[in-house]
């Protein structure tokens, strides 16, 4: 069994002394230390979170100037593309209006010549027909 004398107060008393040393150059040191580690862990992570709102707002940020910028890059194409189409448009009426003058311009020479022609084959058929008839007759009409 344990025998209570005088050694067990010393070592009670070593113990106690013991501890209260440990507990001055060891535990409160060491509680300091983890106290300083959790406020920089829960620093760093309050810091990395507000890092990633950031983000997440110039994020969205970029999305919406990149909508922006499409939405008028969109916009001047088609305007380009209008532009293009009546420009296209007047070229072609323009292109229309001069091959209907040359087509007019074609006609009527086509016509002239025409009138030009009918009227040599009368004057050729007037003299051929004398000739047959001076041939067939004999004698001169």
């Amino acid at each position: 069994m344990i025998d209570i004398n005088i050694a067990f107060f010393y070592q009670l008393i070593n113990f106690a002394v013991l501890l209260i040393a440990l507990n001055f150059i060891l535990f409160k040191p060491l509680r300091a230390i983890m106290r300083e580690r959790e406020q920089g862990i829960s620093g760093a992570f309050s810091d990395s979170k507000a890092a990633q709102e950031r983000a997440q707002v110039l994020l969205e940020q970029y999305n919406i100037s990149l909508a922006e910028a499409k939405q008028k890059s969109a916009a001047a194409y088609n305007t380009f593309y209008q532009q293009g189409l009546d420009a296209q448009r007047d070229m072609i009426a323009a292109e229309r209006t001069k091959a209907g003058e040359l087509l007019d311009k074609a006609r009527k020479e086509i016509a002239e010549a025409a009138a030009a022609a009918r009227g040599d084959l009368r004057k050729e058929a007037e003299a051929l027909s004398r000739d047959i008839s001076t041939k067939l007759l004999g004698r001169a009409v």
